[in-house]
């Protein structure tokens, strides 16, 4: 009997009293991975930076007597794709890349700001022309000259010098 007693007393005394279950380590590391996952996303989204790409305009001082000193920024805007209004069952695809002239590099922040109602102002426009009014240098004049004036409305008290138009092309799909 004695033997037995002490057999129980040894089991006891080897099992650790303090045994780490899956319950237990869950409880434990679960807080951590929560507290860890929330700071890692607040980070993404409280830092604006993280998945913008670098702005892109050149610097080109201007040349003239009476523009001495003055600086001209071309800066990109992102390219536009609308499929245009059209009567037949062929649809277009418009592809546009616009630069716009600036005259003081301050102004690309409050762009920067403003480009969701830049896109806003720029997609609903052309989603409205027909391939038609999108043709020869009349049209691409007028295309310029509207945006242009839209553009300068929303972007208000900056002022849009001029807009150019990098490239335009326009893609027959068939659906």
């Amino acid at each position: 009997m004695l033997d037995q007693e002490e057999e129980l007393d040894q089991e006891e005394s080897s099992t650790p009293s303090t045994t780490l279950t899956r319950k237990k380590m869950l409880i434990f590391l679960l807080p951590i991975v929560i507290v860890i996952g929330l700071s890692v996303g607040l980070y993404y989204v409280l830092n604006r930076d993280y998945s913008s790409t670098p702005a892109t305009y050149s610097v080109v001082p201007k040349t003239g007597a009476e523009d001495e000193g003055g600086i001209t920024v071309l800066y990109d805007l992102p390219e536009f794709s609308a499929v245009l209004h059209s009567e037949g069952p062929d649809k277009q695809l418009l592809r546009l890349n616009l630069n716009l002239e600036l005259s003081n590099i301050e102004d690309i922040k409050t762009l920067e700001l403003l480009m969701p109602k830049i896109n806003d102002v720029v997609l609903t426009h052309i989603i409205e022309l027909s391939p038609k009014e999108v043709e020869g240098s009349a049209g691409l004049y007028w295309l310029k000259e509207e945006l242009l004036y839209r553009l300068n409305l929303v972007v208000a008290p900056i002022k849009i010098q001029k807009l150019n138009i990098k490239s335009l092309k326009i893609q027959t799909s068939e659906e």
